[in-house]
């Protein structure tokens, strides 16, 4: 008898076909691996540089500061301070760049619809900077400038004459800073004038916060010429009356020394008439007031 053949069933040949396309698979996935791991050992192995070639490297603090003074000529303040802050993290020691970075501050603060919270901000930033330079460099005239220029911008006048008088006390007879405190001290009287500040008269022994350490020394000279002036001044009084008393049997008043002008020295009746002159505008007041 003939055996009929079973014919193939479906199962089995799509078994056959799913092995073989996990193995292609698996063969694509080797075949990557290997390609990547070429590509990372490839990277991994740094290709010998040639021979004459530099490696590129970081702005020097001075380039920066040129290019931040170039931005500061074309007005791009933000650019100029951040070309000057650079400068200061590679050299934290040159006085230079914090002076050139306060007057950048100085010079945004300056420019079109700012608000005064905004300018007050800028101002601070300034003065600190400006600190930080003559902490690092006394002498620098420049550096109290840009101190002194920044406290105007908050209309802080009294304080900006007193920081340019310090910085003449440091650097004497700096042609910046004498020119800028003549600006300032009248920059202070058109402000205290518009505010309508009586200024005291200045007295001639009286030390004041503004003065200088060579006004200082010369008041001190003045309060002692003075003092000398009334001790003599009474000793010959007192010698005077003494002569009086002992050859002419005179006992005369108090005289009023430091008196007004025309009754200063020796008056003998300088009080009597003093008093009389007081009671006489008392008079007339009263006088008027009923009127």
């Amino acid at each position: 008898m003939k055996t009929a053949s079973r014919p193939a069933s479906k199962n089995g040949i799509s078994g056959r076909k799913s092995k073989s396309l996990n193995n292609k698979k698996n063969a694509t996935m080797a075949a990557k691996k290997d390609s990547s791991s070429s590509s990372s050992s490839s990277s991994s192995v740094s290709t010998p540089r040639e021979p004459g070639t530099r490696r590129k490297r970081g702005l020097a603090p001075e380039e920066l500061k040129a290019k931040g003074n170039e931005a500061f000529k074309d007005q791009k303040y933000d650019q100029a301070i951040d070309f000057f802050k650079r400068a200061i993290a590679l050299d934290p020691h040159n006085h230079i760049y914090y002076s050139n970075r306060s007057a950048t501050y100085t010079a945004k603060a300056l420019g079109d619809n700012i608000t005064f919270s905004t300018v007050k901000g800028l101002a601070k930033q300034g003065i600190l900077d400006a600190k930080k330079c003559i902490s690092l460099e006394r002498t620098f005239g420049k550096g109290y400038m840009r101190w002194a220029t920044a406290l105007m911008l908050i209309f802080d006048f009294k304080a900006a004459v007193r920081v340019i008088k310090k910085g003449l006390e440091a650097v004497p007879k700096d042609p910046l800073l004498t020119k800028n405190l003549k600006k300032a001290k009248e920059k202070l009287a058109r402000w205290e004038k518009g505010l309508g500040v009586k200024r005291r008269r200045p007295s001639g022994f009286r030390i004041g916060e503004e003065d200088t350490a060579a006004e200082k020394a010369r008041k001190e000279e003045l309060k002692e010429l003075r003092r000398q002036f009334l001790e003599e001044s009474k000793l010959n009084e007192i010698s005077e009356r003494n002569r009086l008393l002992k050859a002419e049997g005179i006992i005369l008043p108090k005289s009023n020394i430091m008196g007004a002008p025309s009754q200063s020295g020796f008056q003998p009746f300088g009080d009597y008439f003093t008093h009389k002159n007081k009671r006489r505008k008392r008079r007339r007041k009263r006088i008027s007031a009923y009127d």
